[in-house]
């Protein structure tokens, strides 16, 4: 008789179960529903991945900078570039041969 006394009621354990089950469901939510860790992690790379990406553009664009004033300030760089790209002086002849394969 002890042991019926001290057992809850039915009402106390669904009241109980049910609290679990709400207190698991908001968690699952938090980690697999909208706006929850798993995309907030996804979120978090894709903003390391953008990130990385304009440092790289700004690399480049620094040593594109460069290059500029280079041909604007420094007359030699300015006739290295223009014999690359097959221009010569003016009394000059050039000749370009084919590559060899």
């Amino acid at each position: 008789m002890a042991y019926l006394r001290n057992r809850p009621s039915h009402g106390k354990e669904i009241y109980y179960i049910l609290c679990i089950f709400v207190v698991v469901l908001i968690t699952l939510s938090t980690i697999w529903g909208p706006g929850g860790y798993l995309e907030l992690r996804k979120a978090k790379q894709d903003l390391e991945n953008q990130h990385n990406r304009v440092e790289a553009l700004k690399k480049t664009n620094e040593d594109r900078m460069r290059s500029i004033q280079a041909l604007r300030s420094d007359p030699e760089t300015l006739e290295r570039h223009a014999r690359e790209k097959g221009y010569g002086k003016g009394d000059e002849i050039v000749q370009q041969l084919p590559e060899a394969d």
